[in-house]
């Protein structure tokens, strides 16, 4: 479903907060020449161009439809999260490409100073998490946001314990080991991302809804015979749409039958946008013929 007005203020306050931030941290992972701190501060950068692409395709998805585009600007939000998903990888690359060369040659970082910036950039991570937590469950959008945040979380975790070791060891080390670990724990979530953004635009069926159990569900219809020609899509999250044809053996009942699948398929599958076509066994033979012809 399209963002609503509250998780749009939701994801406003997360904007603004991680953009506050943002300037503070690139500065201190400058200042104290840490890995992990300057991998999360690249987290929280990429963040503030992600929030703000989420922010703003949730304001366009809410265009209304026009004859050339009929189900709207649902899909804006998909090509968002898609793109997002894109970035993350990219960053996990950046982080690992630099990780091989500082565990080649580990420069000095400070410690105490890393420790004191990461653990702030956290606090505002877990606010920020806190705030969409909720909402990520909903939309696919949102939880590219959500993800964006968890991620510079986990970056500042590592960053965190970085600075600890540091401080209290020296081992200079640590600090690329963190960057990877934090790049390695990123890859399956934002593998699931893409998937599920992917899925959604190759029309896949939802991975809440199973086609099998859709084609029994209008079966178990009195005077349902067949079901064929069944298409199940998504059009953005949480709106699912749904065509096919039934064949029935009482054509006298078709508006019963047709009130009935439609009825089936909103209280059990959730699916508003549904396109039945009825027929008869005679006129189902008939388009089989046709078919057969036209190939």
């Amino acid at each position: 479903m399209s963002i609503n007005a509250g998780n749009r203020l939701r994801l406003g306050i997360v904007l603004f907060l991680t953009s506050s931030y943002m300037v503070i941290e690139i500065i201190g992972s400058i200042l104290t020449n840490s890995l992990a701190l300057m991998s999360d501060a690249v987290h929280m950068l990429s963040d503030v161009g992600g929030l703000s692409m989420c922010f703003f395709a949730s304001f366009y998805a809410m265009k209304p439809p026009t004859p050339e585009k009929s189900f709207g600007y649902h899909r804006i939000e998909i090509l968002v999260a898609l793109f997002n998903g894109i970035i993350l990888i990219a960053l996990v690359a950046y982080i690992f490409f630099e990780a091989y060369k500082r565990f080649l040659y580990p420069p000095q970082v400070l410690g105490l100073e890393m420790l004191i910036i990461a653990t702030v950039g956290l606090a505002v991570n877990l606010i920020g998490a806190r705030i969409l937590w909720n909402s990520s469950r909903e939309n696919l959008n949102l939880r590219s946001a959500f993800l964006h945040v968890i991620m510079d979380a986990l970056g500042s975790i590592g960053a965190i314990t970085s600075g600890a070791v540091i401080f209290l060891t020296g081992l200079r080390v640590i600090d690329p080991i963190a960057s990877v670990a934090i790049g390695l724990i990123m890859m399956p979530t934002i593998y699931r991302l893409l998937k599920g953004s992917v899925n959604i635009l190759m029309e896949s069926a939802p991975e809440q809804i199973s086609p099998k159990e859709v084609e029994k569900a209008l079966l178990s219809i009195k005077g349902v015979e067949e079901v064929h020609h069944l298409h199940l899509w998504t059009i953005t999250s949480g709106i699912y749409s749904i065509s096919a044809h039934l064949t029935i053996n009482k054509s006298g009942e078709w508006c019963c039958i047709l009130e009935e699948a439609r009825k089936v398929l909103k209280e059990r599958f959730k699916v508003v946008h549904s396109t039945i076509q009825i027929e008869d066994k005679e006129r189902h033979k008939l388009h089989i013929n046709e078919e057969s012809k036209g190939c």
